[in-house]
């Protein structure tokens, strides 16, 4: 089962890769602390994963982070500022950094990213389209993909953000995050979300407070909602059979949003989740308590 990401995706990494120059080394010299309770997403420093950096002490004025020029959550936490960093699949293993800006200081604070093996996912789809599209939706493609990007990588400050995420659907993890799709004997792009094998009509919740963003159908996510939980963390529904709530809605944690479907490039009826940080694409099972 499939999610929203496009033979079109090294198109779309270039423009996340823009360069940040003229900035000094450093690390931090101070502990991150973490739980659960803390409403952060589970660190993972691996190409898809998360990273939780401390970037200044609290008892200094927000700072200001960036990475790959993208804005990145930050959030008081015991005696340090967080960055939430959102790490994409083409993160390449070893050393990295963000940009950071403590009161019109700037820095480069460096962190390492390990390497992460992902399974290879053969997919079988009946309509071969869905796998090489004919020439006639190739403009509808590129349009979609780039204002998907942009949706994605929206930003609305929050202070109330949460990343203690529930599953939007209860069933079968029949996909998961980061696996290199082969389609109809086709390599293709990983696999950018979490599928959840779920009926046709069974209710899409939202996995914590937020705005509901954007809903459109696109080639080859369907019918697709984005809800904007703040500071650049968002959550993509793709496959939908119908929409509960509209663009512009304030929703609670596990309100029903919309309803699961195979609209699509898909092979049967599932929930497709992605969840964004900084514009990337991330590990969704960092969101919540799943058993593997």
């Amino acid at each position: 089962m499939l999610g929203p990401e496009y033979r079109l995706v090294s198109h779309l990494r270039r423009w996340f890769l823009s360069a940040v120059c003229g900035m000094v080394a450093a690390t931090a010299s101070w502990s991150v602390t973490t739980s659960p309770a803390d409403g952060l997403p589970r660190e993972l420093r691996v190409p898809g994963g998360v990273a939780l950096l401390a970037v200044a002490r609290s008892d200094e004025p927000k700072p200001v982070v960036t990475r790959d020029g993208a804005h990145v959550w930050t959030v008081k936490r015991g005696v340090s500022w967080i960055a939430v960093v959102g790490l994409p699949l083409s993160t390449v293993p070893g050393e990295s950094s963000v940009s950071v800006n403590r009161n019109g200081q700037m820095q480069s604070i460096a962190f390492t990213v390990k390497e992460k093996r992902y399974p290879v996912q053969h997919v079988t789809l009946k309509d071969n389209a869905m796998v090489e599209p004919p020439p006639e939706v190739i403009a509808r493609i590129e349009t979609e993909s780039a204002h998907i990007q942009t949706v994605r990588s929206s930003w609305r400050d929050n202070v109330a953000t949460s990343a203690a995420f529930t599953l939007p659907a209860k069933g079968r993890l029949s996909g998961r995050f980061g696996g290199s799709r082969v389609l109809n004997g086709k390599p293709r792009a990983p696999h950018a979300g979490l599928d959840v094998a779920v009926g046709t009509g069974t209710p899409v919740l939202a996995p914590s407070d937020g705005v509901v963003l954007d809903i459109g159908n696109y080639y080859f996510c369907g019918n697709a909602m984005f809800i904007d939980h703040g500071n650049g963390l968002i959550s993509m529904f793709c496959h939908l059979s119908a929409y509960v709530s509209k663009a512009g809605d304030s929703v609670s944690k596990g309100q029903a949003v919309a309803r699961s479907g195979a609209t699509g490039r898909a092979s049967g009826p599932h929930l497709h989740w992605s969840v964004y940080l900084n514009g990337v694409s991330v590990e969704p099972e960092l969101f919540v308590s799943i058993k593997k």
